[in-house]
């Protein structure tokens, strides 16, 4: 059995707007072609450190601008293991997964990769976040963050 060890980064997005917060939910078809929402995240490159990756990954996946976004906080790591029946040999894939909560600064419309299989994007009261679904436990981390954002 193959074993490959990845390490990413990913982040929260939210703005206030109105005295509310909202955060960034984007839209992502799945292998089935299914829409889910996510909390993007990619692969740390070699010489970059998660905050980094945490920044580019929403200039790039949602095309907003490095000088409107505030890192907050560092939120959490999240580890798991899945199989990727998608690689030759189905390797286990053991992966870590920094989390940042961000600040963004602007009104700029996000514009998602559709290559990357985005098709849409959601600005989402974050007192509606305990009734949507999203694989890791978004609801726990904004719980547990809610001080946080300012």
């Amino acid at each position: 059995m193959w074993i490959i060890f990845e390490k990413s980064s990913g982040w929260i997005v939210y703005r206030k707007k109105d005295s509310k917060i909202e955060i960034l939910l984007l839209k992502w078809l799945n292998s089935k072609k299914e829409e889910e929402y996510v909390i993007p995240k990619w692969h740390i490159e070699t010489n970059e450190i998660a905050k980094e990756t945490a920044i580019r990954e929403i200039c790039e996946e949602a095309g907003f601008d490095k000088k409107d976004l505030e890192v907050i906080k560092f939120v959490t790591k999240l580890n798991y293991t899945f199989t990727a029946w998608h690689k030759p040999w189905s390797p286990l894939i053991n992966k870590d997964v920094y989390i940042f909560l961000i600040k963004y600064h602007w009104d700029k419309i996000p514009v998602v990769q559709t290559e990357e299989r985005f098709v849409g994007y959601e600005w989402v009261n974050i007192n509606d976040i305990p009734k949507i679904f999203i694989k890791f436990d978004l609801k726990g981390i904004v719980s547990r963050s809610r001080t946080y954002f300012i």
